[in-house]
């Protein structure tokens, strides 16, 4: 999805990705000739911010990093909330838009209802995005696209998917949300996201979709990326019940040449969003 009014010229090779949730942000700036990342940081909030004034905490974040203010070649946001739900396209009328969304989540007359199409299975991805934070990205750059997570990390999959001919399934873990994928020859098999609190909760919901999709945990790899590093608290206690667990990743279309980040995959989102044909 695309947002736009007139466009900010621009003399810079540049690029900004942000990701944005109510817990925080993380952005990245790179070099497009190059492929060069430029600039890659993260900020958590203090306290779980309201949606209406969600858009002070980011304008206030980017200010400070001097990002407001720059002009960019291309500017995308990933929208990192459980207020979506995915649609068979073949079934998909976006002037019903909030009606998909009913059933999973409480949506106000208020609300704006986004979409992605997710072309490569025939998907659509239905949303609600922070509208207040797309205004304020408006007013200060003129030009950006923005996805839900949900629907990048499918992209993402669905292109992983290619090299894996064995049903895998994934879970990225961002903040308090918690998103499950279960793939099958391309296609998605199973979804969904889930609030969690602790450690022991993220194993349930492990423990839940493995159960409801049959899978053998003896033999199924599950794949993870985001907040969790390899040997901290919450990876050693999936190990104890998932035998076979493995680090998802991305790919390197982006180069670190003055950094590397510790754990790359925490940074799946910032680091594919760039490239993804969403």
């Amino acid at each position: 999805m695309t947002q736009q009014k007139n466009n900010i010229d621009s003399n810079t090779n540049h690029a900004l990705s942000i990701l944005i949730n109510r817990n925080g942000l993380s952005f990245l700036i790179y070099d497009t000739n190059h492929k060069d990342i430029v600039s890659l940081k993260s900020h958590d909030f203090v306290d779980y911010s309201p949606e209406e004034e969600l858009h002070h905490f980011v304008y206030k974040y980017l200010t400070e990093q001097e990002v407001i203010g720059q002009s960019f070649t291309d500017v995308r946001v990933c929208v990192i909330n459980n207020l979506s739900t995915f649609v068979p396209q073949s079934l998909f009328d976006k002037n019903k838009k909030a009606s998909y969304l009913e059933s999973h989540a409480d949506v106000r007359k208020q609300d704006y209802v986004s979409f992605d199409i997710l072309a490569s299975t025939q998907i659509a991805n239905v949303y609600i995005p922070y509208v207040n934070v797309n205004n304020m990205l408006l007013e200060s750059f003129g030009k950006f696209s923005y996805v839900h997570c949900s629907s990048l990390l499918l992209e993402i999959l669905c292109k992983q998917d290619n090299d894996i001919k064995e049903p895998f399934w994934f879970v990225h873990v961002q903040y308090d949300l918690a998103y499950f994928f279960l793939m099958k020859k391309g296609k998605l098999h199973f979804y969904n996201s889930f609030r969690w609190n602790n450690e022991k909760d993220l194993l349930y919901y492990t423990m839940a979709v493995a159960k409801n999709s049959n899978l053998e945990l003896e033999k199924a790899t599950l794949w993870m990326s985001g907040r969790i590093k390899p040997g901290d608290e919450t990876h050693q206690l999936l190990s104890n019940y998932v035998y076979k667990t493995s680090f998802f990743i991305p790919s390197k279309d982006l180069n670190f040449s003055s950094s590397k980040p510790l754990h790359p995959h925490i940074h799946t989102l910032l680091l594919e969003l760039p490239t993804c044909a969403l």
